[in-house]
């Protein structure tokens, strides 16, 4: 009974989902009008390249794992980024859906709660360090007037941040020490016993000891996250190229990528429906694009980087997840 109830609750909640959003999602049928005018082997080449996209995040979720000692095949780690990018783009607030989607087939594979935590925090990090370089990328080359600094400033913490969890990792001594020292003193201060916690506290922090991350895997991870911004935001660059038939500026994609990005991070709609193509539309006009090919390069890449990928992740999900439980290729 409940694996029933497991199947048909997600596809529920996207019924009225799509009931209640469908004033919103215009851009499917009018995108498939589009497409026959685009160039099909610049759609072609952008469904490709947004596939690669998705692959290429599986790969830094592979690595990241291996690393902490579970060691994960590609095709599993691609199955549940696709079904957790489906959950995180079909429903407000859905990026807190997917992380709990993700932590429970994580830990299914035998990975540790400190693991699924440091995976989350570190990819996010360095995901985030490689958007903002690309918005700086677009800024500086394109001349446009972005407050930077706010950019950069993001960009320093999210370095910082990235950074401290690469060292947490490969420092767990240095962290039970300033842990011995440092919680017995806000114990005292919450009015707790003076080593109220520290030992379960060094115990986590130990499951680092596993945490296998040098500098060159650490590069190879951030490699692999920066292709996976680069070929999304060459998915955006082939479908403006689809419509208008020439070869678009790249800072001004680079621009729009980013503007895309940071307007669809608040999720007040699904997939931020309606905030990213405005986003996109605004960036390339500014850019010197018409307001005709804006709009359907705008409408295009949706159709592509939202509704496909979505589409094929919940396939993923129903057929995998949904119907074996979370726990689902631990074998």
């Amino acid at each position: 009974m409940w694996r029933w109830v497991r199947w048909l609750a997600p596809l529920v909640v996207l019924i009225v989902l799509a009931l209640v959003f469908r004033d919103r999602m215009p851009f499917i049928g009018e995108g498939v009008r589009l497409l026959r005018d685009a160039s099909p082997w610049a759609v072609a080449a952008a469904v490709v390249a947004a596939l690669a996209s998705i692959l290429a995040m599986a790969e830094v979720m592979r690595l990241l794992l291996d690393a902490g000692g579970t060691p994960v095949p590609l095709r599993r780690t691609a199955a549940i980024t696709l079904a957790s990018n489906s959950w995180s783009t079909s429903l407000p607030g859905g990026p807190a859906f997917s992380a709990v989607l993700t932590y429970q087939v994580q830990r299914g594979w035998g990975a540790s709660r400190l693991l699924c935590g440091w995976f989350l925090v570190l990819s996010s990090a360095v995901s985030t360090m490689w958007l903002v370089v690309i918005g700086v990328a677009g800024v500086f080359f394109l001349g446009a007037d972005v407050n930077v600094w706010s950019l950069l400033l993001t960009l320093a913490l999210m370095t910082g941040l990235s950074w401290a969890v690469w060292w947490a990792a490969n420092h767990p001594d240095t962290l039970e020490r300033w842990t011995r020292a440092l919680l017995p003193r806000f114990n005292r201060l919450l009015g707790r016993t003076p080593d109220q916690g520290v030992e379960a506290a060094v115990r986590h922090m130990h499951q680092l000891e596993s945490v296998h991350l040098g500098p060159g895997r650490f590069s190879l991870v951030a490699g692999w996250s920066l292709l996976n911004r680069v070929l999304d935001a060459l998915t955006l660059f082939l479908c403006v190229w689809a419509v208008t038939g020439s070869v678009p500026a790249v800072a001004a994609v680079l621009l729009a990528y980013t503007t895309a990005k940071l307007a669809g991070s608040a999720q007040v709609t699904p997939g931020g429906l309606g905030t990213v193509e405005a986003a996109v539309i605004a960036t390339l006009v500014a850019a010197g694009m018409t307001a005709v090919d804006a709009t359907a390069a705008a409408v295009v890449y949706r159709l592509v980087s939202f509704a496909l990928i979505t589409a094929v992740g919940w396939v993923v999900y129903f057929l995998y997840y949904a119907r074996r439980g979370v726990r689902a290729g631990t074998g």
